[in-house]
């Protein structure tokens, strides 16, 4: 399209915004109005005005917007990226790590925290995400901003939190010259051009404070019209494996590609884009597609009360301010009119008759101790005091119920914000009665978890974009060899609280108290000293981080000499153990011995007894030659004599026999006896000897 048409659609596109979201725009500012203090109308400030009274305001709704809002700050989330399957934990956590960067370097979290405060004040505003190339002309810094309610128009049909059906968005700033021109880099003899032509303000935004300020500076209009499309992108996609891959290159090289490989396929599917058109007054300066590599609009909407259903646009979004209005303005009135009840029993007035007086001007004044001078001639009935009306008791209950009436509307209350009565109250229990009593507000707060969940995920995009040389200068580490896969960006942004502010470090350290208390303190917990340490939020923590390595060196120093002074003990008894072994080894080698020598004199007696029988047969046989020169007679008394003999040769030879076996069995028992018992002693003293070295050490 030419310039002129895309102008032209612009001017058109804005109308037909315009004439859908008019209702929602004053409503807005009145409640923006409220929030600042602003309360009673034009014809109520002239009224009073007339009636010597004063326009006095009693602003609770600034103290609910502070509650919920300063809660927010105080507890802020932190944006976490997890893995879809575990086994690529450190792709997830160096983007973990490079988000919290981009966050804290382009101040996302206090923008996060301002854009939800406009929301609760004014019902709708923007949170923006965008590359500043000014510094860093190759890769960018990622920066956030908020746009206010009067600075941008939407499609009015949308319904989406993530403007995924929105079809257009227009957003205006006015700027400086050199603020034009920053921003879009060489073309600022155009933009000179245009500022010194001027531009009247126009009818576009005029909720704009610069709109309602026509005496001052001259600014361009610095347009962005973006506008939602689609388009269809060819795929290539495997038959065999079923992958498929979007193609980036040009029909002819799609072609010639898939000629190549048969089993390629290639199938149209439709994919979202996003034109930007920066319209600098009523010129067009640029076109960009896919602003920052985003196929979706770089920002995100933050809204109050969201109702997409409803059919009136004045009714569809609305702040917090809106419900606590009404009981405002009655808080604002009847306090106005106590204060006045008040003032008037000070000088009520007086009844004068004509001329009963010297000075009439001291009847109107009202200070202490002053004297009003009477005529000689008046009497005493001619000044009367007029009776002030008294205070109606009921009007006290009155203002503490309307009072009640603005919290309650709000759904505000101390103990949603961890005021309590208790200071020994525990961690858990303030986390379970702040849970519990902030249920009227957990629409807003997940809107705001919604709004920082999508603002992170566009995030995590455009660093994908970066060069490896910037994310490692980032990180002090290689990247990850998944970082730049397309498809690795397929993970989940978990919001969860994190420990960014102060009071989110003493809860955490109130809840790790408890549970060192709960699961038995320093004997069995599961938390250490050390962890309760780290997690303490001290002052000068620094000093008390080094002061807790010195002492743990010190001990590791105490423990190791220890457990060397044990180790010469154990070593020294292990020695000893040892001689005694072989001492008690010696003395059986040396039983031993004895007990061979006693069967080496068992066996020689054993020799000599055979001996002695072999003489004894001998003898025997010159007996007989003997005893056949003698009778008969003789022969037997003879035989019987031997044979007496033989009997007791051969039971004194097995009593010898069974002695020696009996006492040779005995030493050998013995003997083995000790070889056993002296290794199993040896390992017993060991045993015994190394719990008496480690009693020092556990003490």
């Amino acid at each position: 399209m030419s310039n002129e048409t895309i102008v032209k659609e612009y001017d058109e596109q804005y109308l037909e915004n315009f004439y859908a979201w008019n209702p929602f725009y004053p409503l807005a500012a009145t409640d923006l109005r409220y929030f600042l203090g602003d309360q009673w109308d034009t014809q109520e400030k002239q009224k009073l005005f007339e009636e010597g009274r004063s326009a006095l305001v009693f602003n609770y709704i600034r103290r609910n917007i502070n509650l919920v809002s300063g809660y927010q700050r105080k507890h802020r989330l932190s944006s976490v990226v997890t893995p879809v399957e575990s086994s690529d934990q450190l792709s997830a956590d160096q983007r973990s790590q490079l988000l919290l960067y981009a966050l804290n370097y382009g101040d996302g979290y206090k923008f996060i925290s301002e854009t939800f405060g406009g929301a609760l004040k004014t019902g709708f505003n923007l949170l923006n995400i965008w590359v500043d190339y000014r510094d860093d002309p190759i890769n960018g810094d990622i920066k956030f901003g908020r746009d206010p309610f009067n600075g941008f128009i939407t499609d009015p049909y949308w319904t989406q939190l993530d403007f995924s059906d929105c079809s257009n968005v227009i957003k205006r700033k006015y700027l400086s010259v050199n603020q034009a021109a920053s921003l879009l880099p060489g073309q600022r003899k155009d933009i000179e051009m245009l500022g010194k032509q001027g531009q009247s303000r126009d009818d576009k935004f005029s909720w704009l404070p610069y709109q309602r300020q026509p005496d001052g500076e001259d600014f361009v209009s610095y347009n962005e019209y973006y506008k939602q499309g689609w388009e269809n992108v060819p795929m290539l996609v495997d038959q065999e494996t079923g992958e498929y891959t979007e193609w980036e290159g040009n029909n002819e090289d799609l072609k010639f590609f898939v000629s190549q490989y048969p089993q390629l396929e290639i199938v149209k599917r439709p994919k979202k884009y996003i034109d930007c058109h920066i319209i600098v007054n009523d010129q067009l300066m640029r076109t960009e597609k896919n602003q920052y590599g985003l196929n979706e609009y770089p920002f995100v909407p933050m809204v109050g009360v969201f109702e997409p259903e409803s059919d009136s646009w004045a009714l569809k979004i609305q702040s917090l301010v809106r419900c606590q209005k009404d009981p405002q303005k009655e808080a604002n009135r009847r306090r106005s009119q106590l204060i006045d009840i008040a003032d008037s029993n000070i000088n009520s007035g007086w009844i004068a008759k004509k001329s009963s007086v010297i000075n009439p001007r001291s009847l109107f004044q009202t200070s202490q101790g002053k004297v009003i001078w009477k005529e000689e001639n008046a009497e005493p009935g001619d000044i009367e005091k007029i009776q002030p009306a008294q205070l109606p008791q009921g009007m006290f209950e009155l203002q503490k119920q309307f009072d009640q009436d603005i919290m309650n509307i709000a759904g505000v209350n101390d103990a949603a914000f961890g005021q309590t009565e208790n200071a020994q109250e525990s961690g858990l229990m303030m986390m379970i009665r702040q849970s519990a009593s902030i249920v009227n507000l957990q629409d807003l707060f997940d809107n705001l978890r919604y709004a920082q969940k999508l603002i992170s995920k566009k995030a995590l995009k455009i660093i994908q974009t970066w060069k490896p040389e910037k994310i490692e200068r980032i990180l002090n580490q290689k990247v990850s060899p998944q970082f730049f896969d397309p498809e690795s960006l397929k993970y989940d942004v978990t919001v969860q609280e994190g420990v960014l502010t102060d009071d989110q470090r003493q809860i955490y350290f109130k809840q790790l108290v408890d549970l060192y208390q709960l699961t038995g303190g320093p004997q069995s917990s599961v938390v250490t000293p050390a962890m309760l340490a780290k997690a303490a939020p001290l002052q000068g923590k620094s000093e008390f981080n080094q002061e807790i390595e010195q002492n743990q060196k010190s001990q590791q120093e105490q423990a190791q000499k220890q457990e060397k002074i044990q180790q010469a003990i154990l070593q020294s008894e292990l020695e000893l153990n040892k001689a005694s072994s072989i001492e008690k080894i010696a003395l059986g080698m040396e039983r031993r011995g004895r007990t061979q020598s006693d069967l080496a004199l068992a066996t020689e007696r054993i020799s000599e007894s055979e001996e002695n029988r072999a003489s004894a047969a001998l003898n025997k046989a010159k007996t007989m030659v003997e005893i056949s020169k003698l009778n008969d007679e003789r022969i037997m008394q003879v035989w019987q004599f031997v044979n007496e003999l033989e009997r007791q040769e051969i039971e004194d030879r097995e009593l010898i026999g069974q002695k020696v076996s009996i006492q040779s069995k005995n030493i050998e028992g013995e003997v083995e006896e000790e070889k056993t018992q002296s290794p199993a002693q040896q390992t017993t003293e060991g045993q015994q000897a190394a719990p008496s070295g480690q009693q020092p050490s556990e003490g």
